[in-house]
């Protein structure tokens, strides 16, 4: 099983703004019917592998939709903490 998708990168500035390349395959199945996936996000500045573990849902269509719903929950959590560090830094040269 794997999903290969796009993801804008919103936070640039649309002069910038690319897409990255999203591959989500599933691992292995753990205990209590979890299901580990590994996504791997591919864009211009690099390449970054992470492992999310869901709760089984019945068909691999929820799966990979579950996977990509906590994938995108987790970018726009990394895209606030950045923001939120850069302000700080700019402040304090």
């Amino acid at each position: 099983m794997g999903i290969v998708a796009s993801l804008e990168r919103r936070w640039l500035p649309m002069e910038r703004m690319t897409m990255a390349t999203l591959e989500v395959t599933k691992v292995e199945e753990q205990r209590a019917g979890r299901f580990l996936f590994n996504v791997r996000v591919e864009g211009v500045e690099g390449r970054i592998d992470f492992p999310i573990a869901i709760q089984d849902l019945g068909s691999s269509p929820l799966d990979e939709a579950a996977v990509l719903r906590s994938t995108l929950g987790f970018a726009e959590d990394l895209a606030t903490s950045v923001r939120k560090r850069l302000e700080v830094e700019s402040r304090n040269p």
